[in-house]
């Protein structure tokens, strides 16, 4: 067990904003998340994956909504209630908490709920880097049942929800999350130690820590954080300049956009998808497509101003991704973004 104090928290919600790939929340709303947190407690235990008993429960917790109800209102620990909620209807208190994917919003929701539940967080989540959707996670491609899922409002409202499947799961979640004004606190995916185990990313807290010390130290030192991050990541400057044009619309809860920074786009739905230099891709999820802002300040899509000065940045998805099970949970939404090819490792794209 590792007792995290605020300064890796704080570097924790800069590396995880980076590695959210554009979406899993700003890292405003993280920092807000982690000030709720310090006035419960002022450090938050965490476990590796292989140090939680096999048969304890623990469950994701998460915020779901849009970015832009999320920077405008703000989070009010919708967190706690979902948490409550499943419990109850469970019977039983979990042990630990996980998260759902790595995002500057995403990793800090259930340390606050497992912080405010006097539990451990497990240094893993279900998929490495953020994603649109509530099925595109490892939970999900090993099969672990999602039900029940509970979806809370920070005024009393909540709902119990029994979905066949995570892709249902989703869409009565979002409709909820709707209704309850763009944002709500959710909770799904109680599981046994050992069925955790099997489908985790693990060490992913780790490794946003890691990234966020490299952006903290390059500016402390008057280096460029831009190289520090692709030092650490063992990744790839794919473009830097200035945002020329950002194109969004907003349709069924999601933001689809387009973004330019020098000679290539990056095509997004909530999250990075792929980017393009000219008519070829350079990058293709599941493999992340990161911001940064030339001076050090890791951006989601909602973030993305034109006029800023950015580095695009390439790095390679956890290897469980770029099996076949892996890729068809991303196909089907590169397919809505008009890429139906096969998909190619950002090393080979890059040679």
């Amino acid at each position: 067990m590792r007792i995290l104090k605020e300064t890796e928290l704080r570097d924790i919600v800069y590396g995880a904003t980076l590695l959210g790939a554009g979406g899993g929340g700003s890292p405003e709303n993280g920092l807000q998340v982690l000030e709720s947190t310090f006035k419960i407690a002022k450090e938050v235990k965490m476990v590796d994956p292989e140090e939680v008993p096999n048969y304890s429960m623990l469950c994701v917790v998460a915020g779901m909504g849009a970015p832009e109800a999320l920077l405008k209102r703000g989070w009010e620990d919708e967190d706690i209630p979902a948490l409550k909620a499943l419990e109850a209807a469970l019977g039983k208190k979990m042990d630990f908490i996980i998260a759902v994917e790595t995002g500057g919003f995403n990793s800090i929701t259930p340390i606050h709920a497992a912080v405010a539940s006097g539990v451990p967080i497990v240094d893993g989540d279900g998929v490495g880097r953020a994603i649109p959707q509530l099925e595109m996670t490892m939970f999900s491609v090993h099969n672990l049942p999602i039900a029940p899922v509970t979806v809370a409002d920070p005024y009393g409202n909540y709902a119990v929800l029994y979905p066949i499947n995570p892709q249902m799961a989703e869409k009565m979640a979002r409709g909820i999350t709707v209704e309850f004004g763009m944002k709500a606190g959710l909770a799904c995916h109680p599981m046994t130690g050992w069925q955790m185990k099997k489908a985790v990313i693990a060490k992913t807290y780790t490794m946003a820590e890691k990234v966020g010390r490299a952006i903290r130290e390059a500016k402390e030192k008057g280096k460029d954080p831009v190289e520090a991050v692709v030092k650490v990541t063992g990744g790839w400057k794919l473009a830097q300049g200035k945002v020329k044009k950002k194109e969004v619309e907003t349709k069924g809860g999601f933001d689809y956009g387009k973004v330019y920074v020098g000679d290539i786009r990056v095509d997004y739905k909530n999250e990075n998808m792929i980017a393009w230099k000219g008519n070829k891709p350079i990058a293709i999820a599941p493999d992340l497509i990161c911001w940064l802002s030339t001076d050090g300040h890791p951006l989601t899509n909602a973030d993305i101003k034109e006029g800023l000065e950015v580095a695009v940045i390439g790095i390679k998805a956890d290897e469980r991704w770029r099996k076949p099970e892996g890729l068809a949970v991303f196909r089907p939404v590169l397919a809505e973004l008009g890429y139906t090819g096969e998909y190619i490792p950002i090393e080979k794209l890059l040679k």
